[in-house]
């Protein structure tokens, strides 16, 4: 017999609507039959984990620990979205989530957190990763002493950490390369704009564009990156720079946030249409000048999916001690163009930002 619900209410004489309460912890059901099905649940080994575990040991609290950057973007707020979400889903199973917050580039915040976490109890721990020797000897302490590391976002692949949860950041890179290049023609002087070095996203995604150029492109020629990290003003005079430096630049990849201050500074020189413009996620601006065919192409992530998969993915391996079946749990990409933007609008954003693009 196939273990679902109705086989459960089934065995246990009761409705499928019954199940689903005891399932979900919810009340209006007598002691004596959430025992019952309780009962059944472990015995037929039905599916899935979390419910198992939760009967076992219902005073058994799972506490994670998430680090990730302060909530100044689009992108960050939907990714903790989505790990709400997961959150609401499975603290009736004894979940929770502890919140820190620090600088996207800075190594030290990040360091000083992981320290604390040393001396305050936490069965997993989520986090963003910035390239350096001291937090990649810290994930190494968590994993000997048994508390897992997953990674999302920016990964640290040299470091023990359990997995990565996120694009394929080589792929992204070459995607925004293909782009970019069927903007220009094939041929002329380019620039990148990345957030910071010390990050898996910017190193990996550069990669995948040379890549691309070197075996497609040889025609096009990178004539500067720039370091914007994540700063709307920084991306804004580094973009105005390079234009100046550059008068027969033919096109710009943002492979970060705050497009929309990159497109702004080609507006102000005049150079709309003239320089191609590519950029990376989807924000309600970025969408905007997509529509407005202002900036070309954007590759839109999906954060809040992101952030539900990371949750979820190092929850059950806390419960179960299996291992994801993956180094990098990929999450999707897309490619928006303005005659098909509008389409991604639910999918890549929060309910409470739909109302900006109306």
């Amino acid at each position: 017999m196939k273990i679902t619900t109705q086989a459960i209410a089934d065995l246990a004489g009761v409705s499928r609507a019954t199940v689903d309460k005891v399932i979900h912890n919810r009340s209006g059901v007598s002691k004596a039959t959430r025992d019952k099905i309780k009962n059944i649940i472990l015995e037929t080994n039905y599916q899935p984990v979390h419910i198992r575990k939760h009967f076992r040991e219902e005073s058994q609290q799972i506490k994670i620990a998430v680090i990730m950057p302060e909530l100044q973007e689009n992108f960050m707020i939907n990714l903790k979205s989505g790990m709400d979400s997961s959150l609401l889903e499975y603290q009736p199973y004894g979940l929770r989530i502890d919140y820190y917050h620090c600088n996207s580039y800075e190594p030290q915040p990040l360091i000083a957190i992981l320290e604390h976490l040393k001396s305050s109890p936490v069965d997993g721990i989520a986090l963003r990763g910035i390239k350096d020797e001291q937090i990649i000897n810290l994930i190494g302490y968590f994993i000997d002493i048994n508390i897992p590391v997953f990674t999302f976002d920016a990964d640290l692949p040299e470091s023990k950490r359990i997995s990565f949860v996120g694009e394929d950041l080589y792929s992204t890179g070459r995607m925004g390369a293909s782009l970019l290049c069927k903007s220009i023609g094939y041929e002329g002087k380019i620039a990148l704009l990345v957030g910071g070095m010390n990050v898996d996203t910017s190193a990996r995604r550069i990669e995948g564009f040379k890549s691309y150029l070197d075996e497609s492109a040889p025609n096009v020629e990178i004539v500067a990156i720039e370091e914007t990290l994540s700063q709307r003003i920084i991306t804004y005079q580094k973009t105005a720079q390079l234009l100046e430096k550059y008068p027969d630049l033919k096109g710009i990849w943002n492979a970060v946030s705050h497009s929309e201050d990159m497109a702004q500074a080609v507006i102000d020189a005049g150079k709309q249409q003239k320089v191609r413009l590519g950029s990376l996620i989807f924000s309600p601006e970025v969408m905007r000048l997509v529509k407005e065919n202002i900036i070309d192409h954007t590759i839109g992530l999906t954060p809040y999916k992101m952030g539900k998969i990371v949750i979820k993915s190092l929850y059950e391996y806390l419960i179960s001690n299996v291992a994801p079946p993956s180094e990098n749990i990929k999450t999707p990409i897309y490619i928006g163009i303005d005659a098909n933007i509008d389409m991604f609008i639910d999918d890549m954003i929060s309910d409470d930002m739909i109302n900006d693009f109306k």
